[in-house]
């Protein structure tokens, strides 16, 4: 119920999907006019005189535009440096009594060659390891803001919430660390058609999958917009669980509009 949408037509005569997303007190609207439809909410329920405007921060993320290398368009990107400036603070207010402190220098998000899988430290005592899963909850949000380039060791680092180790928590405290050296990333969604990515040559699977039928579901809505392309790139290290054998994947999906 917090996401809405209606079909509309830009200026030009082309159809196209508004949206309006609400999280509590935050309201979103993304058309050709926004304001338009922040303006008509405000006649019935009352808004922040200074708020109806290009957004700056939703959901603690920080929302800019960003001009694109070579390029004379705007586009939009999503950045964590406000939120990740005050978690840090955070952690290290938290970690001090444990004579603990973040690394001022690091260049990967987890030590060198470290095997959590193989951790045979002390396990943490009840309040220690409710702190790591504070922590591991706070990276989580930083990935769902845009910091995927910490995804995979977030993943490998929440796996261990049921019982955490004392080095589990050196571990973290060591993306943290790297997130601190590196807090200026960004995720930015180019609204142009990118025709940089080589063509991926496209296969046919029938004679794998030769049941395989495409379904939409019933009640799918009309397409209406512009059509995109879905660019999917996986990575696996193979058997790098020394353990279990299981490979530690990554998976990097590109989302472009169609031309």
């Amino acid at each position: 119920m917090d996401v809405w949408r209606r079909a509309a037509r830009k200026k030009n005569g082309s159809r196209y999907y508004e949206y309006l997303f609400i999280y509590t007190d935050d309201i979103i609207a993304i058309s050709e006019d926004p304001k338009r439809i922040l303006d008509k909410m405000n006649r019935h329920y009352l808004l922040k005189a200074d708020s109806i405007k290009e957004p700056a921060r939703y959901l603690g993320a920080s929302i800019s535009k960003h001009l694109m290398d070579g390029d004379s368009h705007y586009t939009w990107a999503i950045g964590s440096k406000e939120y990740l400036i005050e978690s840090s603070r955070v952690v290290k207010q938290r970690i001090a009594p444990l004579n603990l402190t973040l690394k001022s220098k690091v260049t990967s998000a987890l030590p060198s060659g470290y095997k959590p899988e193989l951790d045979a430290s002390d396990c943490l005592d009840n309040d220690t390891a409710i702190l790591y899963m504070q922590l591991i909850g706070i990276l989580r949000w930083l990935v769902e803001l845009g910091r995927i380039d910490v995804c995979v060791e977030v993943s490998m680092m929440s796996s261990y919430n049921c019982m955490p180790r004392v080095t589990h928590l050196y571990a973290v405290l060591h993306i943290f660390s790297y997130l601190q050296v590196n807090p200026d990333w960004k995720l930015v969604m180019d609204s142009a058609y990118n025709k940089h990515f080589p063509e991926i040559e496209q296969r046919d699977w029938t004679e794998f999958y030769p049941f395989a039928k495409k379904s939409d579901p019933p009640d799918m809505p009309e397409a209406l917009g512009l059509g995109v392309e879905l660019k999917m790139f996986v990575d696996a290290s193979h058997a790098t669980n020394l353990v279990t054998r299981q490979s530690r994947t990554g998976v990097f999906i590109y989302v472009s509009k169609r031309q």
